[in-house]
């Protein structure tokens, strides 16, 4: 049995594909990479945190890298790039966010990304049904279309999960002004260049983001 069919048998309540699946073309798609040496000793030096999970938006390590800097040409036509990492153990839904640029995504370790589409956003509001997870396996580079709905990715073994986050330079920096209350798209703005739903019961919503996911706060059973 692979991966992905052990995952989902273990969680029957979510569509799970692999990102080599047709059905990932509606939300982003696979990029060539010849060489991952340097990009997966890269990664494998970032380590995975004891619990929880930590995000880096800028790392000078991989920033210094060849295969940063040919993503920063073919996907963000040399627009400023940062690259970092989300790296742990988290395996919970828990809020979905959105930028206006790619996100570039690769693994060392293999992780499954819950995403959903802008479509799926009805008056601000999401089902966490629309949500599907996908399968990134190890040492796979992947775009996520602008606007695609993701948040940190979810663990599929006990040892957790590290993850290349590539974006536009200043995307997840904080803003001067944060107004939920605000109409429209406007109350989804949590920081620089990403706008973020959460769910109830999330660590989001305690700290005040905007409340629009209905529905079971999705959980990634291993």
């Amino acid at each position: 049995m692979t991966i992905l069919e052990q995952l989902q048998s273990r969680n029957p309540d979510l569509q799970l594909y692999v990102v080599t699946d047709p059905e990932f073309e509606r939300y982003g798609r696979v990029l060539p990479c010849e060489d991952t040496h340097a990009l997966s000793e890269a990664m494998e030096k970032t380590g995975v945190p004891e619990s929880g999970n930590r995000y880096v938006a800028s790392d000078p390590a991989l920033e210094a890298l060849s295969t940063i800097a040919e993503i920063g040409r073919t996907v963000y036509g040399g627009m400023p790039i940062q690259a970092g990492f989300c790296n742990g153990r988290g395996f919970t839904l828990n809020a979905e966010e959105y930028h206006k640029c790619s996100e570039v995504n690769y693994s060392t370790t293999g992780l499954v990304l819950l995403l959903a589409l802008p479509d799926d956003i009805h008056g601000r509001m999401l089902d966490a049904k629309d949500v599907k997870g996908f399968y990134l396996p190890p040492e796979t580079l992947v775009e996520i279309h602008p606007r695609v709905l993701h948040f940190a990715p979810c663990r599929i073994t006990e040892s957790g999960f590290n993850c290349l986050v590539v974006l536009e330079r200043g995307t997840n920096a904080p803003l001067d002004h944060v107004d939920t209350s605000a109409p429209g798209e406007a109350g989804l703005l949590w920081m620089q260049n990403k706008w973020l739903i959460c769910h109830p019961d999330s660590p989001q919503a305690q700290k005040g983001a905007f409340v629009g996911i209905t529905g079971e706060n999705l959980t990634l059973k291993i």
